[in-house]
């Protein structure tokens, strides 16, 4: 039987009979054509796979993520383990584990923009209404004293303060 007449009789598509190939679940003999080697498969192995694809598989409907605790026992004061209701798996710790690092990494304290001493120029830009364009600008013509810290300009409050009151 060629590739062609294989997949037909599975049901299934070419490709998808030259992937059962290359995974190994089915075995093909290449005998000698007109141009080039054409593949042939046995007819009882493909009757065999084919009962094999048509074996239902059973799937749970919803996973079970139950976490153990230990609970005391009344009459005693060891604890007992509650492992018959489900255990922890390596992916439920894992999860635990980034979701850890994820909160960790939002508890950096915050100062209100008032109580600061530096402030970048989207925050002087809130404090004071001017445009980041013009706050610039007055960096630029030395206006507004500001230093540039990495890749961002700070302000200082004090100076920021001074600017606006030269303002008016």
């Amino acid at each position: 039987m060629n590739k062609k007449q294989a997949a037909e009789f599975l049901g299934v598509s070419v490709r998808a009979l030259e992937r059962y190939v290359q995974q190994g679940k089915l075995t093909v003999r290449y005998e000698k054509g007109k141009t080039r080697p054409t593949a042939n498969f046995d007819q009882t192995e493909l009757e065999a796979f084919k009962e094999e694809l048509n074996q239902p598989t059973i799937k749970p409907a919803v996973e079970s993520r139950q976490i153990t605790t230990d609970v005391y026992d009344e009459t005693s004061i060891a604890p007992v383990s509650m492992a018959e209701f489900g255990e922890i798996t390596v992916v439920d710790r894992l999860a635990g584990m980034i979701e850890m690092l994820i909160t960790r990494g939002d508890k950096k304290p915050t100062v209100p923009i008032e109580s600061k001493i530096l402030l970048t120029l989207d925050e002087a830009q809130a404090m004071t209404g001017l445009s980041k364009g013009y706050l610039r600008d007055a960096i630029g013509q030395e206006n507004l004293k500001a230093k540039l810290i990495g890749k961002s300009w700070r302000v200082k409050r004090s100076d920021l303060d001074e600017f606006v009151e030269n303002l008016f």
